[in-house]
């Protein structure tokens, strides 16, 4: 297959208004409000945080993801070695698989992800008392 496709900003910027995740391209199972573009390899999408939220602490066995902070401000705590990383607009970082950890990100923070290769293999963590803390503590 050949061509060009393209998805507008018009149609991405207004599912984002209402939902705070969009995948635009995978072999997704998950029904998506904007119709994605299939691919067998690869999944791309954007979250757009309006509100400070902190994810569920999570890992992936076989998935390794790629993520670009295009807006605010986020931190990723890996669970393994404790360390935080600080993520301001323009910063680029990778989570390889077998990482587990925890996010948060600011109001009106906004990513742009890719996950290699486009499987559904995220396992939710439990939280510890001390992890539950780090989450709900705003930034």
């Amino acid at each position: 297959m050949s061509g060009i496709r393209r998805i507008s900003k018009q149609k991405i910027d207004s599912v984002l208004q209402k939902n705070e995740r969009q995948y635009l391209v995978g072999n997704l199972k998950t029904p998506q409000v904007l119709q994605h573009i299939h691919d067998e390899n690869v999944e791309v999408g954007l979250s757009y945080y309006k509100q400070f939220t902190a994810d569920k602490p999570h890992i992936h066995r076989e998935v390794t993801e790629y993520q670009m902070i295009l807006e605010g401000y986020s931190e990723i705590l890996n669970l393994i070695t404790n360390k935080v990383t600080k993520l301001n607009a323009g910063d680029f970082y990778i989570v390889e698989k077998e990482t587990p950890y925890a996010q948060k990100s600011a109001a009106n923070t906004k990513i742009l992800f890719f996950k290699h290769p486009s499987v559904n293999d995220k396992k939710v963590i439990e939280a510890s008392n001390e992890l539950k803390e780090w989450l709900k503590t705003k930034i």
